[in-house]
């Protein structure tokens, strides 16, 4: 007669180092996850702060009826760059929301668009790689800023007038390799 051999454990167990591996892994990756929600929320709301009330200032002090966007310049002090419309068009807005001022108002209609602006910058720089380019705010002058790294492979912040003439300020930094 033949003796049958029983099974020692269920197919369906796994031992207990792996439940418990799992487990640790599991809850390990729940924290990352957690972290990450918590750093992307914080990231954003310190990106977009002072925006709500730099709209309240650009109704209120400005005249804007309707906002389009709200841009943060971060130069000798920040400033808020807020686009909207007025009755007589497109404007933008330059205000320092520390003194609740509206520094400066400019027509959309009185400014080289930024398409224009990024052609004539191309046009002169032929060898340069494009960034980014941006409103600001320099020397009390509602400005353009235009980032880029030249041909000798320096990271350069140009600025020019919102008319697209040269301004008397240019920042390049060497890069280390």
């Amino acid at each position: 007669m033949m003796t049958m051999l029983t099974p020692q454990s269920s197919p369906y167990t796994a031992p207990r180092w792996v439940k418990w591996s799992l487990i640790i892994v599991g809850i390990i990756l729940f924290l990352i996850l957690i972290l990450s929600v918590w750093l992307y929320v914080e990231v954003n709301q310190d990106r977009t702060e002072g925006h709500e009330e730099a709209k309240a200032i650009a109704k209120e002090a400005g005249g804007i009826h309707r906002v389009d966007h709200v841009f943060t310049y971060h130069g000798e002090k920040e400033i808020h760059i807020v686009q909207g419309s007025k009755e007589e068009g497109k404007w933008l807005l330059f205000i320092d929301i520390k003194e609740k001022d509206v520094l400066d108002e400019v027509p959309l209609d009185d400014v080289l668009p930024v398409a224009e602006m990024h052609a004539q910058w191309d046009e002169s720089c032929s060898g340069c790689t494009f960034k980014d380019l941006a409103y600001a705010f320099e020397e009390n002058e509602p400005v353009y800023q235009l980032t880029y790294i030249d041909e000798r492979n320096r990271y350069v912040m140009d600025y020019f007038t919102l008319n697209g003439e040269a301004f008397d300020q240019r920042f390049a930094f060497r890069q280390n390799d």
